[in-house]
């Protein structure tokens, strides 16, 4: 964000460290704050560069204390929403890298919105500062990162990329590279091109059913182009390669695919990959008619006794709609 400042006015290498230190490290939230830089060096940022990215809309917090959703507004009018999930020894933030998303899958709410907005690398990474700063007052900080938020991951490759870069720098965000997880439904091209960038940082793949026909009923928007076979292949060739466990997430929907059938199907498709099952307990909404399974806990049995780690995802912000698959902003 500001090596194009730092360019044009040819300003020494310390300069840069001091802002990165200021901005990424003590979370500053605006130029005034940075006691280290002369005055006039912080007028001209003031005028030159947009500080905060995003405007704060509203911020709800859940009736357990553990989650805070917080909806932004950027510059161009688009809104987002982002989480701050707590627990005992983590402090998790759910990022967003688009306003909406254009997958369309037929269970998520974010999807009715469409596509709003691209998000800029700094946009996504103010959303990680913005609660990092609420964290310090408490002395704590943010210790994951998930690309779960609004939108598909891999249909903003070159932001979410550059972001990525910006949070593992050591003179910026500096956070461990497995502490980071993206998830994508799966787009194949730019799937391979993220992979090929070798971050180090967690994989997770929405995947949602066990076969492609089911698969191209949940997620048609790319389920048809991008076929369970073909995904499998890359992913096969990444954990070869790597020796890296993939994460699948599997929303479990009533009635649709949540029985005994389907999680032994599910254990076949993952048989012998390293794989982490992450059950998803459906969050109802007044987007669909959907209900939550009443099989998890079955689901659960029948991948373990075939072997297939597997856990249940703990539901965080259900009743500020900040759960997973409930992100959704109405056009204001």
């Amino acid at each position: 964000m500001f090596t194009n400042f730092f360019k044009k006015y040819k300003l020494p290498k310390y300069r840069i460290s001091q802002l990165n230190n200021h901005y990424y490290k003590e979370f500053l939230a605006s130029f005034d704050e940075m006691s280290t830089l002369p005055k006039e060096l912080r007028e001209k940022l003031k005028k030159e560069i947009q500080l905060p990215l995003l405007k704060v809309v509203s911020s709800q917090i859940s009736k357990d204390q553990n989650t805070q959703k917080v909806l932004f507004k950027t510059s161009k009018g688009s809104y987002v929403e982002s989480v701050l999930m707590r627990e005992k020894d983590r402090n998790t933030v759910c990022v967003s890298c688009m306003s909406g998303c254009p997958v369309g899958c037929i269970f998520c709410a974010t999807g009715q919105m469409g596509l709003e907005e691209l998000l800029n690398e700094h946009q996504i990474v103010e959303q990680i500062l913005y609660f990092a700063r609420i964290l310090k007052l408490e002395s704590k900080k943010v210790t994951n990162i998930v690309y779960m938020g609004m939108g598909e991951p891999m249909l903003n490759l070159e932001n979410v990329a550059r972001s990525v870069e910006i949070l593992l720098d050591k003179e910026m965000f500096d956070i461990g590279k497995r502490r980071i997880t993206i998830s994508t439904a799966g787009y194949i091209p730019n799937l391979e091109k993220f992979l090929n960038m070798k971050y180090g940082v967690k994989l997770a793949v929405s995947l949602h059913a066990p076969t492609q026909e089911l698969r191209d009923m949940l997620m048609p928007n790319i389920s048809r182009k991008n076929t369970l076979k073909d995904l499998f292949e890359v992913l096969d060739t990444y954990t070869e390669e790597t020796n890296k466990r993939i994460t699948y997430e599997y929303v479990l929907l009533r009635g649709i695919n949540d029985s005994v059938e389907h999680a032994k199907e599910l254990a076949q498709l993952l048989k012998n990959r390293l794989a982490l099952v992450n059950l998803i307990d459906y969050n109802e909404n007044s987007c669909f008619d959907f209900k939550k399974s009443k099989n998890t806990n079955l689901f659960k049995k029948i991948l373990e006794e075939r072997n297939i780690n597997c856990t249940v995802r703990k539901s965080y912000g259900d009743d500020i709609k900040g759960a997973c698959g409930q992100l959704g902003v109405a056009k204001i």
